[in-house]
């Protein structure tokens, strides 16, 4: 064992995040924590459904008084980066002290990097792509693309659970390439989360669902890491169980408020260790599939845990056999739980569900070999573009 990889494996790492608060009215607990913090212009990001089809921004709005300087809904699916460069530019013209995110992983990757070009004063593309974060030759660590402490931080109230709002990493998409560009932030982080259930409860059931099982599939590359961490397995443990037992809780009854809050702590569980244990192949891969099919992160995730379980097989056996325990059911093959909460939920199990051909499958392999980190850390050694297209197939059959 090197060095570089005994440190990873005894580092325990926190993305930046200060304040969490869970159960919680977001127009009560809001002007409280700014006042606390001395934030005194608030500059508003949020998803376009959630800014026009909900009350949600006008509520804050209100709540927030003369604090409130603007706001921008303009947020593409996976964050373009020109999209990003255009938010920045409104919340400096409107001389933010911090930025209030509203929304999914879109606009959660869109404010991360948004901070990134207020620190930087970088409002061009191809610079900010210059800003790219890199990879250690050892693949022991990434590292940020800009060192400098944030001008601006963000505060965000989650309006899906894929635990986007955990970490200082965001992979907005290139439209010229679509191809995902990344970034790790220094602070990129939330400072402050705020769970309202209330207002998850405005989510549409299939995003809310689908952003849930991308949760999931965090928590289980967690605790299959093939560099673990016990402190973040233990809580991807528990993030498992609360997902697999509420979340057909919720699609039952969608004003079930245990369930909707247990699931927020699931989330919470899983993101906590987000930045400790590295990810496998499901992680990564729906960086590629979603931007080249243009579908969405969430939808992608559904169809690659569970190849990426059935592909584990006999290579996983202490995790899987953890899990298993864990949810009371040993002697079941993980990818038959998993295949059946999906069902459950009525999402995703395959590619042919997404419209994605065997063809644009075959297209992908090479971006999934060039991706610095897909092939690098999996449990099952996964190293040619025959291996990528053997899991590939495993998501195109039930």
């Amino acid at each position: 064992m090197t060095q570089s990889t005994e440190r990873r494996e005894h580092h325990f790492r926190f993305a930046g995040y200060e304040d969490v608060f869970h159960n919680v009215d977001a127009t009560q607990i809001l002007p409280w924590y700014l006042e606390d913090k001395d934030y005194n212009r608030v500059f508003i990001v949020s998803s376009r459904s959630v800014n026009r089809k909900t009350d949600v921004v006008r509520n804050l709005e209100a709540c927030l008084g003369d604090k409130f300087v603007g706001v921008t809904d303009q947020v593409g699916e996976h964050a373009p980066l020109l999209d990003v460069i255009a938010a920045a530019e409104a919340a400096r013209d409107a001389q933010a002290d911090v930025i209030l995110g509203i929304g999914g992983g879109s606009v959660m990757d869109l404010c991360k990097v948004a901070q990134l070009c207020l620190t930087e004063n970088c409002y061009d593309k191809e610079r900010l792509l210059n800003l790219q974060s890199r990879v250690k030759p050892d693949f022991s660590d990434i590292i940020p693309g800009s060192l400098r402490q944030p001008t601006v931080r963000q505060v965000f109230i989650p309006t899906t659970m894929s635990t986007a709002e955990w970490t200082s990493g965001s992979t907005p998409v290139d439209e010229d390439t679509h191809l995902k560009a990344r970034y790790r932030v220094v602070g990129g982080a939330p400072r402050a989360i705020i769970y309202d259930p209330d207002i998850v409860a405005l989510t549409p059931e299939k995003l809310l669902l689908s952003t849930a099982i991308r949760g999931l599939d965090h928590a289980i590359n967690t605790r299959c890491s093939a560099r673990p961490h016990p402190i973040a397995s233990t809580l991807a443990e528990q993030a498992i169980k609360l997902f697999v037992e509420n979340l057909p809780r919720l699609k039952a009854d969608r004003n079930d408020r245990t369930a909707m809050h247990l699931c927020q702590l699931a989330t919470s569980y899983c993101g906590i260790g987000q930045m400790t244990a590295i990810h496998g192949f499901s992680h990564w891969m729906v960086h590629i599939v979603g931007p080249y099919a243009s579908v969405g992160h969430s939808d992608v995730a559904c169809i690659l845990m569970l190849a990426q379980a059935k592909w584990l097989e006999g290579y996983a056996e202490e995790q899987h056999s953890a899990i298993k325990s864990l949810l009371g059911r040993p002697n079941d093959p993980f990818h038959v739980i998993l295949a059946e909460l999906l069902e459950t939920l009525d999402m995703p199990t395959t590619f042919a569900d997404l419209g994605i051909s065997g063809a644009q499958l075959d297209e992908m392999a090479p971006l999934a070999l060039d991706h610095p980190l897909l092939t690098k850390f999996n449990l099952r050694p996964l190293a040619t573009a025959e291996d990528v297209r053997d899991v590939l197939a495993l998501a195109s059959t039930v």
